[in-house]
Parts: C-alpha cells; sequence; structure tokens
C-alpha cells in the first residue's frame, strides 16, 4: 500500500478487465472500437486481446472479438457456491408463472446486491440489471429487503463504503431516510421500489434468511407502476412473495 492506505493495484489486470467488462456489455467488438470505448491505444488493447486469446478467455470472430465459453464453466462454479441455488429457481419460477411478472434472486457480495437468477412470467417487462451486475442496495427492493436485516454497524459500512447515490429522482439519498424505509420494511417483512431504479417500474421484494438470522438472499418481483400498484401488492403479491420465501427457507433448513 502507499503512503494514503491506498492499494496498489496490476495496470495489465486491470486492463484486461476493462476489456472484458466491455465485451460483456457489447457482445462483440473489434479493435478500433475497444480503443475508442476504453481510451486506450489500438496497439495496447490488441497486445491485450492476443493475451486474453491466447489463454482462453475471448475468441476472434471476423475481426471481432467476444467473451469465449470458458465463461460458461467460470459462471457454473461461481452458481455453485450459491447452496440454496436450485431451492431458489424452482420457486421463482413458480412465483413468475403465478404472477405473470419478471422475478428474480440476490445476493449479497461486496456491500452490493447481485442477480443471479431471473425468470419471467407471461407479462415480464424487459430486466434493467443484468444477471451478475452489481447495483447498490438501497437503489432496488430486494437491496433495501436484505440491508433491512443486516446487522447497524453493516449498514454503516456500506453507507460510509459506497455512499447513497442516486438514479432517479425518487432513489433514497439521505441516510435517516433509509434508516426509517428499513424500520418499515422490518414491521411488515417487505420492501418497495417506488420508481428509484427505474422510472416507472415498481418492484417488491423479501429477504430470504437461515434459521439464526443470517442473508441468504432475496427475491423480488418487478413490473410497471401502473400494475404493480399498492393495492396490488397489498392484496396478492405481498402474500405469493412471502410464501415463496418461506419456502425455501423451510426447505434449506431441511437440506
Amino acid at each position: 500500500m502507499d503512503g494514503n492506505n491506498t492499494p496498489r493495484t496490476i495496470r495489465s489486470v486491470e486492463r484486461a478487465s476493462e476489456i472484458i467488462m466491455a465485451l460483456t456489455d457489447e457482445g462483440m467488438m473489434g479493435v478500433t472500437d475497444l480503443s475508442s470505448k476504453l481510451g486506450i491505444s489500438k496497439g495496447t488493447v490488441h497486445t491485450h486481446l492476443t493475451t486474453l486469446s491466447q489463454e482462453g478467455f475471448i475468441v476472434k470472430k471476423d475481426e471481432k472479438y467476444c467473451l469465449s465459453l470458458r465463461f460458461l464453466g467460470i459462471a457454473e462454479q461461481a452458481k455453485n457456491r450459491i447452496e440454496i441455488y436450485d431451492l431458489v429457481q424452482k420457486e421463482v419460477d413458480n412465483l413468475a408463472e403465478r404472477t405473470d411478472e419478471r422475478v428474480q434472486f440476490a445476493v449479497l457480495e461486496s456491500n452490493k446486491s447481485v442477480f443471479v437468477y431471473r425468470a419471467k412470467g407471461e407479462n415480464a417487462v424487459r430486466a434493467s440489471i443484468k444477471i451478475g451486475e452489481y447495483e447498490h442496495l438501497h437503489r432496488t427492493a430486494v437491496g433495501k429487503a436484505m440491508l433491512a436485516y443486516l446487522p447497524k454497524h453493516r449498514l454503516e459500512t456500506i453507507i460510509s463504503e459506497h455512499g447513497l447515490p442516486k438514479r432517479t429522482e425518487n432513489t433514497i439519498s439521505d441516510p435517516d431516510k433509509l434508516k426509517s424505509e428499513l424500520d418499515t420494511i422490518r414491521e411488515r417483512e417487505y420492501a418497495v421500489d417506488d420508481e428509484e431504479c427505474v422510472r416507472g417500474i415498481r418492484c417488491v421484494a423479501t429477504p430470504l434468511r437461515d434459521d439464526v438470522g443470517r442473508i441468504l438472499g432475496g427475491i423480488s418481483v418487478t413490473g410497471p407502476a401502473r400494475r404493480l400498484t399498492d393495492e396490488r401488492i397489498e392484496n396478492t403479491l405481498k402474500d405469493n412473495l412471502l410464501r415463496a420465501a418461506n419456502v425455501i427457507e423451510v426447505n434449506a433448513e431441511l437440506s
């Protein structure tokens, strides 16, 4: 570490990571496009692409590059770390079918939420957050649902580390307002994202916990604000969501 306690990093690894993430976002890109997007010289981009190709992380197709299928194996290994994944998958699929909306499962990692599985009902809207993408906890229903059951010192650490950046005008960015919201979530056992992450989209979510209260993840139902009204959440979605969470938690204890 240097004098201000900032961890030392390896620039070439950072560059390689930037290239991998760019290809993740865009699908296929050529050297010129990558150079322009990342602000790196074509020569440097080409050197990194050659190395990543030799290591089997990317492949070249018609003068463009994309991620290799090796990432399927990497993703499978990462997924296998989530002990309740198979239990959640079944219930998320069932919940999507019952609600006709988009349903997703997220876990905590690096003090952010990461969506790891998603199912689409008949009327499901398009997702704005990709599988594997990190998101601030305070900006989504599932993030707030998990945040509400973390120890207070962990909450303070998260706010200090990541802040409370806004994504829409409805995003809660004041620590006191967030803490009040988390109190409400604990009282009613579910959280609501009221167009706080994406305009026009609402979500309702609940955490998944083990028998000692440890957070295992969270599940949420997402849809247009005109469909996910307070009345529908209270009358039908809440019960379906809590029932699915209960099934997962019970089976997790038995497994």
